[in-house]
Order: C-alpha cells, then structure tokens, then sequence
C-alpha cells in the first residue's frame, strides 16, 4: 500500500512540469485559446512526438507506451496547473477509454496507434440533454441493412469541432434509461456530421454541437454489442471524471501558489499582505483543500489502474464508482473555492483581464458544470451517500494474500479476547469518553501487550513487531471493526516512545521503552500553560540542573494535560537557560509523575468529565540523565514529536470516527432522518471526508518517518478537528429532539453527546486551529511573520 510516487512516476511529474512551464505559460495560453482550433497545433505534435503523452497509458500491443492511471493523472495534474490547450483530455481521457472497454481488437489495431503517435485526435460525443443520468443519452441508432443509421443532437462535445475520430452514443428509439444504448467509432468527416464550435465562458476549453443527419455507419463501426454499451460509456465516464479531479488539483494549485506569490510581492501599510494573519488563513484553507484534493485524485487513479488492469485487484477494481464519486466532488469544489478566493487575494488587479485567475475560475466553473460530460458534486455525494454503510472504508490499494492471512489472525485475537472481563469496554474510552472504565483500559493494554499487540510498529528492538504500513492499517482496521476500546497507552505508544527511540540514548531506550510496550507505564505530555497554549516558544517553565545532587529541579505549571492523573511520566518543555525567550533554551526532560512535587488538578469540561488537567510542578525533581537530547534542543525535538504525532497512530483514531459515523448512519435510517435530502448530502459528504482523511494518512505514512512535517502532515490536524467538529452537529441534527435528553443523571451524556460537545475541543488542543492555520502559511508556503510588538 504505497501511497508516493516511484522514482519513475517522480521523474514523469517533474519533466512535465518543467516543459509545460516552459510551453503553455500565461502569453501561450492566451494566444492558444483565441486561435481557429483553440490549441497550438506545432505544440500538440510536440506533445505527441517528444513527450509521447497520448501514448502513455495506451498498451504496448497498440503502440502506446503501457503504463497506468496513475501516471496518466500525473501528466493531467501538471496540465491543469498550466492550462494547457489542446485535444489531451478529450483524447486520453474520453475516447481511448471508451475504445479499451468497448473496441474489438481490430477497432483498437485500427484507432489507437493512430492516436499514440498524435496522428489522430479523438472525442467522445454522448450528452443531448443538460442532466446526469443514462437517459442524457438522446441521439438514436437504427439497424438498417448491414449497418446503422444516427440521427439527433450531441452536445457539450470537448474538442469536437476538431476532433478526427468520434466515439458517438446512440440509442435504439423508445429506449430509456441504460437499455438500448450503443457506441460507434466514426470518422468526423463522414458524411451526414455537421460540427458546430460553440463559444464558451471557459475559452481554454472547447466545446461543440454535432447534429447527426441519417448518418449511415457500416457494421464495423459498432464498439461491442448493439444497445448493450452503456456499462462500458458509464465506466469510461467514472474514468473522465478521475482525470478531470486530478486536472483540477493541478488548477488548484496552481491558484494558490499564484496567490501566494502575488501577496509577498504587494505591499500595503508598509508590509507585504502576505504577512496579515486573515490573509494568511485564508491561504491555509487553500492549501487544506488542494490537499485533500490531491489525496482524493491519486486515491481515484489508485483504484482505476486497478480496473484497467485485467490483472487488477478486483476488490479495490469494485469501488470504482465511489473513487470517481468522491474524487470529482473534492477536487471539482476544491478547484473553484481555490481560483474565487485567488480573484480575492489578488485584489482589484484579480478581477483585471491581465491576470491569470479569472483564466482558472472560469476554467474550475467549466468543471463544476462538467455534468454534461461528467457527474456534478451535487450528483457524486447523492452516489457516494447511496453506499455509506460499508464496514471497511480503509483505501484497500495492494493488500497481499498474506496481509489478508494477517488481517485473519487481528480479527481472531480479538474476538477470543475483547470480551467477559472486557466486553464493557468495546467502543467505549474515545475522546471525550477518556475517563471510562481507567483501570480495566489499562488491563486492556496489558492484555495486548501479552499478545504482543502493542507498539506493533515499532522496530523489534524497540520491543514492536516491525509491522509494515499495509500490517498496521490492517491492525487498526480490524481493532476498530471490533470495537476495541480508546488505547489508555496512546501518548506513549504514538509519542513519547518514537521521540525516544529518536532521541533518546541507548540507556534511556532500554530504561523507558519496555514499560509502555508492557502496558505496565503510561504517559502525557506537558506543553501547554496558562500563558503558553499554542505558542510553545512562549514557556515559562522553568528546570535547572542540581549537578551535585545529579538532578533537574522544575518550577511550573502545565495546563490540559490529558490523562495526567492517570499517568505515570510526562514528557517537559521546559526552560533550562537562564534569560533565553523564544525558541532558544528549551530542553526536552521526561519526568516521573508519582513524587511529592507534582500536584495534578483536574479540569471539569463542558462535558462534565475531566479527562485534561492541570499540572503543578514545584521543585519536582528528574534525573540529570531524563533529558532528551542536548539542553537546549528541546524546540527541534518537540517540533520532531509533531511529526511522529501525524503517524500511524492517526489510522486508529480515524476508525473511532468510522465507528461514530456507523452510529450516525444506524440512527439516521432507525428514526427516518435518512429521508431528508439535506440530511443525506452531509452524511456523504462525512463519508467522503473520513475517506480523504485516509487517503492523507496514507501519504504522510508513505514519505519519510523521520518526524519531519510534509506538507500533507501540516495540514492534517486542521483537517481532522474540522471535519469531526462537523460530524459532532451532523450527530445531533441526526438524533433531533432526543439530542436534549441525558441518559441518566445527574449529567450523564450518551456516546454522540458526548463526541458532539468534546468536538469543540478537537480544534483547540495540540494547536487551535488558528494556529494550525499560521503553521501552514508560516512553513508550507513561506508567508512571513507578522510582525511581533515587543514590550
């Protein structure tokens, strides 16, 4: 289950990016866009015979170069960054699928060599009505002789006014719905076509209309069975809609490092706009977005290589229909949020003709009208709504045979285990729900532990298992499917143990590690205070170094530290040297919590439970040899564990959210608020977020583990506290009027009260999101500081 580019895909993805910057700049798309043809011709050959790009995914057998989906949406990425006008789109992405699933072999040693060597361009020609359903299929095909005749109106075609082969749908008339519909292959100067450019708001793209006239084909022009194709038409077109996603992530961008670049460069009150915290925030939802779009489109040609391939993983090859789904909805609003808010950030010159953003809005609105060609948001979340009860939303790309015998042996385990003494606890201990059932959790994980189901990532001699990435998806998955309680060992097992395995010395690994793969130690974290919650640089804290007692002596206080009162270390930010401010003179010290220097104070929440608390320390005291690192490398390391903290361990806490989803779902449909359309549109769009939330993971467990923030890992816990804050309204608009009613007194909330009110933590702890927002501007898009008053 890798989830990053080979080195080949790598190397496919940069020379493309450099030659379209080079080719289809701004001054070229301008010029291509008002020629005859609305492309380059010299420059679409070059394409052809240079780069080979129509050739890429066509096999070998057929004169093509045979690679994949994924590679295919590579290309499409870079050319949706540059809006490059040409025939490609309409070319890969529409006729040469539609000719693989349909073409007989003859068909395809006829039209696809033609097309990889750029001989020919080609299109597909379906829609006469304005609507997303089989029934837009309106032109009609009649058996007459050894042939057929069309007649009707296709509209909306891309690239049809110049396209030298037409894949034309047409139905036997009376027909509706799926029945009846047929594919033909056709030259475009056939007589009985008559093409019509039509003028566009989008001008990069074009469209046409072809009227059919008695047009009479020859048998051999039938792609498949007569009135049987549209399995076939409606494939190609889930197909399209995942190369028109990734176009759209490029489009996205591209915006957004436009808008970027421009908000350094503009200067207004004597600094860069790019230094104003709303500009900059605005610019971290950006980023957000083009994330989760890239993550839904790589996702969406995962799983359509997998349908192509005869070879393919049928199980990953059946989602098809909801990869395209979801990655068409995602990145078709992702596209047209990022170029309006790009007019936005550009100012009074955004809204010129000079400059490029209306060039990508227009472009993005194209898209989102694409039902004509491709499913509209609105229709892919009613698609993706139609199936959000399935058990196993993992992104299924790769798993082996023997990862399925692993996934045999999780799910036996638990099901011997998870029940008599701990049969209580299933589903319960997630957040919000901390404070249940303490000691039998932690017997839980001493349970685990004997199995050796704890730290099952970690290198063995750490005391893990080593498991590979596709073993601990599998783990987490089967954990959750089973209802496996909150992991009391989670800050241990997730942070403090990979920090240091990291950091730490041979002695502090073989001191401190075996305790939390045991279950036998538990840990929390002290960053926050009073005067210090998102801006660790701010720690007053304070630790000094008793060199003749060999000790580390700390006065402070530290402030929600979740489960503190049932920890047995925690892991300092403390601040070792005497007058240094920011981020200098922090050390990284591991203190045990049973002495009498350490006072824990819970904190009652909203909730009514206490699972954060306050944290005194006065003259606690560690040994001189429980600091990590050097003193005064405490800033690096903590920044490190922000790293290790968007690791593996954020697969069990999204199965806590499917679990809360699959709640939602059985109460929606029990009490009928599954009727409501509006009810509906925001399950799916719960469904399609918890699957981008995967597919992120999946990335940032791919790059390096080093606890280095990617950029997909910057943007992960803005994404996940906005999401699940969503989900927690979601809940209670599901439950209605029995929202307001407690299961008990004085104050006891059920599971989705519960989640619904503990949601509004989720976008404050680790970070609020404000401050996830300057991160991401700050250090994924170089945007400056604001400037900083000093007193």
């Amino acid at each position: 289950m890798e989830f990053a580019f080979s080195d080949e895909q790598e190397m496919i993805r940069t020379s493309a990016e450099g030659f379209l910057a080079q080719v289809s700049d701004s001054a070229a798309v301008r010029t291509a866009m008002v020629s005859e043809h609305g492309y380059d011709a010299e420059l679409w050959q070059r394409l052809c015979a240079e780069m080979y790009w129509p050739a890429l995914h066509i096999p070998e057998q057929y004169g093509g170069l045979g690679l994949g989906y994924v590679e295919l949406a590579i290309l499409l990425e870079q050319m949706g960054r540059r809006l490059l006008c040409s025939p490609f789109f309409a070319t890969a992405c529409l006729a040469t699928p539609a000719l693989l699933l349909a073409g007989s072999e003859q068909q395809k040693n006829t039209w696809l060599p033609r097309i990889a060597v750029g001989s020919h361009t080609a299109t597909l020609a379906f829609a006469g009505a304005n609507r997303w359903d089989a029934d837009t299929v309106q032109a009609t095909a009649v058996a007459e002789g050894q042939g057929f005749v069309l007649n009707g109106t296709l509209n909306y075609v891309l690239d049809g006014h110049s396209a030298d082969l037409l894949i034309i749908a047409a139905r036997t008339p009376g027909s509706t719905g799926a029945a009846g519909i047929s594919l033909f292959a056709v030259a475009s100067d056939s007589a009985g076509i008559q093409r019509q450019a039509l003028p566009a708001m989008d001008q990069t793209r074009r469209q046409a209309r072809i009227e059919l006239h008695n047009l009479y084909l020859d048998a051999d022009c039938l792609l498949g069975e007569f009135g049987m194709a549209w399995p076939r038409l409606e494939r190609t077109l889930q197909l399209a809609c995942i190369g028109l996603a990734a176009e759209q992530t490029g489009g996205a961008q591209q915006v957004l490092d436009l808008s970027v670049a421009y908000m350094q460069e503009r200067q207004q009150f004597g600094r860069p706009i790019a230094s104003f915290q709303a500009l900059k925030h605005r610019a971290a939802d950006m980023m957000l977005q083009v994330e989760c779009a890239r993550s839904a489109a790589y996702y969406a040609a995962c799983v359509a290589q997998e349908a192509l391939d005869p070879e393919g993983d049928a199980a990953v090859a059946a989602e098809l229909p909801l990869a395209a789904a979801l990655a068409k909805a995602e990145c078709g609003e992702a596209f047209f949020h990022c170029a309006a808010e790009s007019i936005q950030l550009h100012g009074g010159v955004g809204f010129t003709w000079e400059y490029d953003p209306h060039l990508y809005f227009k472009r993005a609105r194209a898209g989102e009208a694409s039902r004509r060609a491709v499913l509209a948001p609105r229709a892919h979340r009613r698609r993706a709504a139609g199936r959000p009860t399935s058990r196993r939303t993992a992104m299924k790309l790769g798993f082996t045979a023997a990862d399925e015998v692993f996934r045999a042996e999780v799910a036996a385990w638990l099901a011997a285990n998870l029940g008599g003494e701990f049969e209580e606890l299933r589903f319960r201990g997630g957040p919000g729900d901390e404070h249940s059932f303490p000691e039998q959790r932690k017997a839980w994980e001493r349970k685990l532990a004997g199995g050796r189901w704890t730290c099952v990532g970690w290198a063995p001699e750490h005391g893990g298992r080593g498991l590979s990435i596709n073993q601990q998806v599998i783990f987490h998955e089967e954990y959750a499917r089973a209802g496996g309680p909150g992991r009391m060992g989670h800050i241990g097992e997730g942070l403090a143990g990979p920090t240091i395995a990291a950091f730490g010395t041979d002695e502090q690994k073989r001191r401190l590690l075996p305790g939390i793969v045991s279950g036998s130690e538990f840990w929390c974290q002290g960053y926050s205070e009073p005067g210090a919650g998102s801006d660790l640089a701010n720690v007053k804290t304070r630790a000094t170094l008793d060199e003749a007692g060999g000790k580390w002596r700390i006065n402070g206080q530290k402030v929600w530290t979740s489960l503190a009162h049932e920890s047995d270390w925690c892991f300092v930010i403390a601040r070792t040297e005497a007058g240094s401010v920011g981020h200098q003179g922090l050390s990284f010290l591991l203190v045990p919590m049973a002495q009498a220097g350490v006072t824990v104070r819970p904190i009652e929440q909203l909730t009514g439970t206490s699972e954060f608390n306050e944290v005194f320390f006065d003259d606690a005291e560690t040994d001189a040899a429980n600091i990590l690192g050097a003193p005064g490398e405490g800033w690096k390391i903590a920044m490190a564990l922000l790293g290790f903290e968007r690791g593996v361990s954020t697969l069990g806490q999204q199965m806590l959210f499917h679990n809360e989803l699959e709640e939602i779902i059985a109460i929606a449909r029990a009490n009928g608020a599954a009727a409501d359309p509006l009810l509906r549109q925001r399950i799916a769009r719960a469904w399609s977020g918890l699957r981008i939330l995967r597919a992120n993971s999946l990335r940032m467990l791919s790059g390096p583990q080093d606890g280095r923030l990617q950029r997909e890992a910057m943007i992960y816990k803005l994404g996940w506290s906005t999401w699940h804050l969503e989900l927690g309204k979601l809940a209670m608009d599901v439950l209605g009027a029995e929202a307001e009613l407690l299961e008990g007194g004085p104050y006891q909330l059920g599971r989705l009260q519960s989640m619904f009110l503990f949601s509004r933590s989720d976008t404050i702890y680790g970070g609020s999101n404000e401050i996830q927002r300057n991160i991401i501007a700050e250090r994924a898009l170089g945007m400056p500081r604001e400037p900083r008053v000093r007193g």
